[in-house]
C-alpha cells in the first residue's frame, strides 16, 4: 500500500502541483484516464478517507491534502515496521 499512495502523490503533484485533480471524476476527461496514470491505484482508500473526514469536519480538509498526508502517514508506518524488526 505505501508504494502504491507515493505513486498516486507523484501522479497528482508531477505537473502542474498537488491539486488533488487526479481524484476528480468528470467522465472521459477525467486526469485518472489518461494514460500516463493507467497503472495508478489507491484511489478507494482516499475516497473512503476524504468520506470519514467530510463525516467529521465538512469542507476542512481538501483531497489534495488528504492524499499527500496518506502517502507520508503509510511510509512512516512501513518504515516503522521496519525498525521494529
Amino acid at each position: 500500500m505505501a508504494a502504491i499512495l507515493l505513486r498516486l502523490h507523484f501522479h497528482d503533484c508531477f505537473v502542474e502541483g498537488c491539486d488533488g485533480s487526479i481524484l476528480i471524476d468528470n467522465g472521459p476527461q477525467s486526469e485518472k484516464l489518461e494514460f500516463a496514470h493507467q497503472w495508478v491505484r489507491g484511489f478507494g482508500v482516499i475516497e473512503r478517507a476524504k468520506a470519514q473526514l467530510e463525516a467529521s469536519c465538512p469542507g476542512v480538509v481538501s483531497c489534495a491534502d488528504i492524499v499527500a498526508l496518506a502517502a507520508r502517514d503509510v511510509i512512516v508506518m512501513v518504515l516503522t515496521l521496519n525498525l521494529l524488526d
